[in-house]
């Protein structure tokens, strides 16, 4: 099979894995990053993207400024239609797993286990948290930015390289894990360079500097913030390797907002941890001890593509270490409290190392048994397994990730789906329950914003500094004003006054909530009390439209 059949090929299983995901509408962060953004519609003021973002719960609060050049590329040519959003993203996706296909020939794979790998990270059922969220298009250009700078760099085409690094490290922070990628490929290649890793690892401190001179935010400060904290974080990362490498080989429970508690016991997850490290060393061991002709008669005329199997797994292993590195949490992604961040797109990129030790081994054996027992197994045999293994494994892959797409569709079935295993995840039932209260369905929200409120309730007694405290009273707040505006849907007027009460006690400042205050006295029959409430929203905030025209109405007798 030619090149150009290859790339078509892998073309067609890109666009078969996620076809059923053009359809999907916009969902939570797809809405705050593209459809509430401000700027969306500014392509001819591109400067600002390179600005300082503002901090809020409506808005992008990242500075991601690549990233917001293709949103605002993106809406230009597609509007608010959120399926031109995704036969981009699947466009990517694909252009992904191509490059990545690129890159493994150049490593020396034979083409049909860097096709095998590529057709896999492109139809994995892991990859559909980011290739299905409109606004995981962050970590498909960041891989795209990382892939690029990495052929260019087999390529030595230097500049382009450092060129596409900036590019990912600006599409998102993650893109950093472009630098031990480099280290990796060197020493899997013989080409230990340390003053060209000096190099890459200066620009990456000059990357960090600059972010930190636009944002303020300091990479350095947020690790050590909290010392006890990191040791907690650091002490679980064998239970996020675990999690993550079962969810490659068995990804049954993919869902949103995956989350791991810290405060959990990590003591077995140590132990097994330790006990893999010693398996691989031992199996590597053997592997680079072991004679090529212990496995291969000499009399024998079927020699191996590559007999490099003990680099390969050194790769893969590299890889995914490499590329997760990032991410594990030194430092902090707190989702809330003791749970932090470990969602499935984070393996967008890692995933490959996994591949390429699974199908390099699995490759390898099945030619060990080739031409080990040659009387009993014939090539020709061995090849139609290989390919039996491939096909069956790609059409697996291709069935979940065709079911997972679905969870997709709406954000009262991918918040379902989330609390089936993260029943005690509290943003998780706010957000149900806001799902639920703007699709109709106050009744069913009731109990998740109990739920939520119960919880949040909780993470603010339980603050040890007065600005966790502060964080997490700002969440019961939320909560209260969205809980007030169900019951008032459903026509329980009083405990709607009450929630606004209580959030007004903790943030008295709040214009809208005396305006909903008025809305709530007007419907129990209550002017005095509304007109007090509407002065009050005016005193807070006097350019307050929406409190201006109520009280307007009031005056003249409309209301």
């Amino acid at each position: 099979m030619k090149n150009w059949a290859y790339c078509l090929a892998l073309v067609f299983f890109g666009l078969l894995a996620f076809f059923n995901a053009v359809r999907l509408p916009f969902v939570h962060d797809d809405v705050i990053f593209i459809l509430n953004n401000p700027h969306i519609a500014a392509l001819g003021s591109w400067r600002e993207a390179f600005q300082a973002p503002i901090v809020s719960l409506d808005v992008n609060p990242y500075y991601r400024p690549i990233l917001e050049l293709i949103y605002r590329l993106e809406f230009h040519f597609f509007g608010p239609h959120s399926w031109g959003f995704h036969l981009f993203i699947i466009f990517v996706h694909i252009l992904n797993g191509l490059l990545l296909f690129r890159l493994l020939k150049k490593l020396d794979f034979a083409l049909p286990l860097a096709w095998l790998i590529a057709c896999i990270f492109l139809v994995h059922p892991v990859q559909t948290e980011a290739v299905c969220c409109i606004s995981g298009i962050s970590n498909l250009w960041m891989a795209f930015g990382v892939l690029l700078g990495l052929n260019a760099y087999m390529d030595k085409r230097y500049l382009a390289s450092v060129v596409f690094f900036v590019i990912a490290f600006f599409s998102k922070e993650q893109g950093i894990l472009f630098v031990p990628l480099v280290v990796v490929i060197d020493c899997y290649r013989g080409q230990k360079n340390f003053q060209r890793w000096l190099f890459w690892g200066l620009t990456a401190v000059a990357l960090l500097w600059l972010r930190q001179q636009v944002t303020g935010a300091s990479l350095l400060k947020d690790i050590m913030v909290a010392p006890h904290e990191l040791y907690l974080r650091l002490a679980a990362v064998p239970r996020d390797l675990g999690m993550y490498l079962r969810l490659i080989f068995f990804p049954y429970d993919l869902h949103y907002y995956r989350s791991t508690d810290i405060l959990q016991p990590n003591g077995t997850a140590w132990i097994i941890a330790l006990a893999s490290v010693g398996g691989i060393l031992y199996v590597l061991k053997r592997l680079s001890l072991r004679p090529i002709s212990s496995v291969i008669p000499s009399s024998h005329t079927v020699i191996p593509a590559k007999a490099g199997i003990h680099s390969k797994i050194i790769l893969g292993f590299g890889w995914f270490f490499a590329a997760l590195l990032p991410v594990l949490n030194i430092a902090p992604l707190i989702n809330e409290y003791s749970f932090i961040l470990t969602p499935e797109h984070f393996l967008y990129l890692p995933v490959v190392g996994v591949l390429i030790i699974v199908v390099c081994a699995a490759d390898f054996l099945l030619t060990t048994l080739v031409v080990s027992k040659p009387s009993t197994v014939i090539p020709a045999k061995a090849g139609i397994l290989k390919r039996f293994l491939s096909g069956s494994v790609i059409t697996a892959c291709l069935l979940v990730t065709w079911h997972q797409n679905t969870y997709w569709s709406s954000e009262i079935v991918l918040f379902e789906r989330t609390l089936r295993y993260e029943k005690d995840f509290g943003r998780g039932h706010l957000l149900l329950a806001k799902a639920y209260y703007f699709n109709g369905h106050p009744e069913m929200a009731e109990g998740h914003f109990k739920k939520a409120y119960s919880i949040m309730s909780s993470y603010a007694k339980k603050a040890t500094n007065q600005s966790a405290e502060k964080f997490y009273l700002g969440f019961v707040k939320e909560i209260l004003f969205d809980w007030a505006h169900n019951d008032s849907a459903r026509g329980n007027w009083q405990e709607a006054l009450d929630k606004y009460k209580q959030a007004a006690i903790i943030d008295g400042k709040d214009a809208s909530l005396y305006n909903n205050m008025a809305f709530v006295y007007l419907h129990m029959g209550n002017k005095k009390d509304a007109y007090l409430c509407l002065k009050q929203a005016l005193r807070i905030d006097p350019s307050s439209t929406q409190s201006k025209r109520n009280l307007q109405l009031m005056s003249d007798g409309s209301i």
